[in-house]
């Protein structure tokens, strides 16, 4: 199940390459700024493959995306950083910072882990998916 849904994952993102590469733009986008659908809040789904529950996180960790910056929580702790967007389908997390309160977030540093280490994403049917060099890490729904 699990690579049929890495592999859904890489066509999914091939395919928004090639079509990002056809059209025609007549908004002048800066470089580096997240696309327009990225910029809205998401609240994550599923994390390394596996379904989030309660004894993973205090509340569900979000994230809140503009074109250069971040905002959100781990399901305990605010984070924020900046985010950089290199092409379609190309998003990096930086500068990432974070509270330190004590909290029974099981997953948190897992969550924040794969944040720092993402390099890419794709849109399907109003969710997000965040991957990585191994391949797909996280899944998030619109909030």
């Amino acid at each position: 199940m699990k690579k049929i849904l890495m592999l859904f994952i890489a066509v999914s993102l091939a395919y928004s390459c090639k079509s990002g590469k056809g059209t025609n733009s007549t908004a002048t986008v800066s470089e580096n700024s997240a696309e327009k659908k990225l910029q809205q809040t998401w609240i994550l789904e599923n994390l390394n493959g596996k379904v989030i529950t309660e004894k993973d996180f205090s509340s569900s960790p979000k994230v809140e995306m503009t074109s250069s910056s971040f905002s959100g929580t781990t399901g305990c702790n605010a984070i924020k950083g900046n985010l950089l967007s290199s092409g379609a389908g190309k998003l990096q997390f930086q500068n990432i910072t974070s509270e330190t309160k004590k909290c029974d977030a099981k997953k948190e540093a897992e969550f924040i882990q794969l944040l720092r280490t993402t390099s890419g994403y794709s849109i399907e049917n109003n969710k997000l998916f965040l991957s990585n060099q191994f391949g797909l890490t996280m899944s998030f729904k619109k909030g």
